[in-house]
């Protein structure tokens, strides 16, 4: 049966009678969604039957299929299918002829949200390569880390992040091409992909194990770590978001139908994540779906092009539905076509999930939850389902996914039992780049091990209720907390610090530290807050720093304690902003 209620006008199927849609179509043989069990290192997965063999497979798909349909929005510049496709298989030719990239090489993208990015990632798969993104916000110590870490034959940059690299890279072997270029003496994209414009995709035989990207992320060990997925990886997660639209579909009668909008997904985050880099671009490139990128987040902006294109599907972290909720012109634009305004990267608050609802006449908020270790694919919670458990990240998108609440010696835990949520999926990434210790530490029997701190309650809805890693999320951004300790004390007259989650309205958490000082020394906070900034992206500088005259409080193991620490500064950046 439909959730119905007098005082929420719902007629959506649940999550439950939608998994078992899903779970049909997995049962059925020939079926698009087979679903079959494979053994991985003795480890039984449940994966897809008839999934393309390779991403470039599926591109080819889809321009047989969408070529000439509009694809892509980004300011006055309209793409269809066929036109990013081209100019991805000009461009693949350059990265083949002019750079000798060959399968298994590492490709840097470092740049903001561009046509070109796009571009890049679809010529690169193409061929083989491996696709490296890296957080444009990050500053010259980080970039360098990364290129060097992942091993990278070629950097695709834009210009500021040409500018900021380009000193350092003339000391290397490592070419550079530039997109959006003010250089006169920079390589540029635009140059190499009119240099074989009309040329073929090149043919490369790829395989489903073969090596697509490496995400990096900030995780509890300091330096950011390099995860690693293949072609299946990301292949299982689209097909699963496809199968999950599918079901929904059955579930409530609407299976055949043409929808009211065509799709039309706004993207409001960075591509250098797996939210925009997969539910965004690469679920809309495999399902025909327009897409409307934002050159950077501005809720004004947004509204006027929801209005102007359409948008059916809005996804960002709970910050940007937050602002596009309460900005004072919201009524001045039409925003009936938004049917799913969707979060992820970071908790939403759970009022806000009914204020929106009220708030969007044909909109449903949802959510979603994932990491880039599972390639963005975990649990959903949308629909009656979310307004009616707002706490909860929703139920594992099975039979894809399976989520077990295990305690620390990896027992699985009873209902309403507190312990580390971790995903086993045929999605997940295989390794950490050149890090085997980080990769035997983050498994157990298959299952990635989050760091988050959760419980299943009796309808099998998962709820966060704490982190078991020390990081922090900032607006969607996960920040290490040793990372950002570790280049505090590179300031000179540091004895001791700690880094630590503060409590934030707008953006969820923020970066807060408070330091001791080595004897009879005094330090500017405002002086290291800039010193930071010349070291770490923006986002993970501290919004807060205090210097404390007393030893750090310590647990019996010797450690700080943070828990400790978080409590007394959450309560006194509450009394100083009184």
């Amino acid at each position: 049966m439909k959730l119905q209620n007098q005082d929420l006008n719902i007629e959506l199927a649940p999550s439950a009678i939608i998994t078992a849609e899903m779970n049909k179509l997995a049962a059925q043989s020939g079926s698009d969604f087979e679903v079959v069990q494979r053994d991985i290192n003795g480890i039984n997965f449940n994966v897809f039957k008839n999934l393309a063999e390779s991403l470039p497979v599926m591109y080819k798909s889809v321009i047989d299929t969408h070529g000439d349909n509009e694809f892509l929005v980004y300011l006055d510049q309209r793409y269809s299918f066929n036109d990013i496709y081209q100019q991805a298989a000009s461009f693949a030719q350059s990265l083949q002829q002019d750079y000798q990239i060959k399968p298994g090489d590492s490709v840097v993208i470092a740049m903001r949200n561009y046509p070109e990015w796009i571009m890049a990632f679809i010529a690169i798969t193409s061929i083989g390569g491996v696709v490296v993104p890296l957080n444009a916000w990050w500053q010259l110590e980080e970039f360098t880390y990364g290129i060097n870490h992942c091993e990278a034959k070629l950097v695709i940059a834009d210009d500021r992040r040409f500018w900021l690299l380009k000193d350092w890279l003339s000391q290397q072997t490592i070419p550079v091409i530039v997109a959006k270029a003010n250089d006169n003496t920079a390589i540029t994209f635009e140059q190499l992909v009119s240099k074989y414009q009309g040329n073929p995709m090149p043919e490369v035989t790829l395989t489903r194990d073969s090596i697509a990207c490496i995400f990096y992320t900030s995780g509890s060990t300091g330096q950011p770590k390099g995860a690693v997925s293949r072609h299946e990886s990301l292949l299982s997660a689209l097909h699963t978001w496809a199968m999950l639209d599918t079901g929904a579909a059955y579930a409530n009668d609407t299976i055949g139908q043409e929808p009211v909008n065509p799709p039309c997904a706004l993207m409001t985050v960075p591509l250098f994540h797996v939210t925009a880099c997969h539910v965004l671009f690469l679920l809309s490139f495999y399902s025909g779906r327009k897409t409307v990128m934002m050159h950077k987040w501005d809720p004004l902006e947004a509204l006027k092009l929801i209005e102007q294109e359409k948008v059916t599907y809005f996804n960002g972290v709970p910050t940007m539905s937050l602002e596009l909720m309460n900005h004072p012109q919201l009524a001045s634009f039409d925003t009936s076509t938004l049917t799913d305004i969707s979060a992820g990267g970071a908790a939403r608050p759970a009022d806000h999930v009914r204020k929106l609802y009220d708030k969007f006449e044909q909109g449903f908020p949802s959510t979603g939850y994932g990491l880039t270790e599972t390639n963005a694919l975990g649990a959903v919670n949308g629909g009656g389902d979310y307004v009616y458990k707002p706490g909860s990240v929703g139920t594992a998108t099975s039979p894809i996914v399976d989520i077990k609440i295990l305690d620390e010696w990896g027992n699985e835990l009873a209902q309403d039992e507190q312990g580390e949520i971790c995903i086993k999926s045929i999605s997940n990434v295989v390794e950490y780049w050149r890090n085997p210790t980080a990769t035997k530490d983050s498994f157990i029997h298959g299952y990635f091990r989050t760091g988050d701190l959760g419980f299943k309650d009796q309808d099998g809805f998962i709820y966060i209720v704490d982190r078991v890693k020390d990081i922090i999320i900032r607006g969607g951004e996960n920040i290490s907390c040793l990372e950002v300790e570790a280049a505090i004390y590179k300031f000179p007259h540091i004895k001791e610090n700690s880094v630590f989650a503060l409590p934030d309205e707008r953006l969820g958490e923020i970066v807060g530290a408070v330091v001791q000082l080595t004897p009879n020394k005094s330090i500017d906070t405002e002086q290291l807050q800039h010193f930071l900034a010349e070291h770490l992206a923006g986002f993970k500088v501290p919004a807060v720093i205090w210097v404390s005259e007393q030893p750090l409080p310590r647990l019996g193991s010797g450690k700080i304690n943070k828990k400790q620490l978080k409590i007394i500064y959450a309560e006194k950046l509450t009394a100083e902003n009184k």
